[in-house]
């Protein structure tokens, strides 16, 4: 799980989504209350689509429209969420059954953590690494 979460606020725009993916070189940004409280999902890909389908480019810059569209609007609302007790066998099968990138980590309603497939990419780097060290 990385417990260092970047997220979204209501209120907050397509143009803020892009700048904090590229930015943070992430894929997934949990979108929050006022009080941290998950109330939706923003992933890359979905951000991708919406940045494609709106607007008119003859007409208009990209940018305008960032600045327009709520992330309200293209947030998944409907989030599979797991807590910090469970675990990384677990969190993994769901990951691999719902075909997700990342399962937002959730205690007492609050984002607390975010765990996803690139941690599981990092874990098996380890243990491979860990693995081969020791058979030399």
């Amino acid at each position: 799980m990385t417990d260092t979460v970047e997220v979204l606020s209501v209120g907050d725009t397509l143009a803020t989504a892009r700048e904090r993916i590229a930015r943070g070189r992430i894929r997934h940004l949990p979108v929050v209350d006022g009080e941290f409280r998950l109330i939706g999902l923003v992933t890359h890909r979905r951000l991708m689509a919406a940045w494609v389908s709106h607007g008119h480019p003859n007409q208009e810059s990209l940018a305008d429209v960032a600045r327009d569209v709520p992330i309200e609007m293209l947030m998944e609302k409907d989030v599979l969420t797991v807590d910090p007790e469970t675990t990384a066998a677990h969190a993994a099968r769901l990951l691999g059954t719902y075909k997700f990138g990342c399962l937002p980590v959730v205690e007492h309603g609050k984002v607390v953590g975010i765990v996803t497939e690139a941690d599981f990419v990092r874990f098996a780097q380890r243990y491979l690494e860990r693995q081969m060290a020791s058979d030399n």
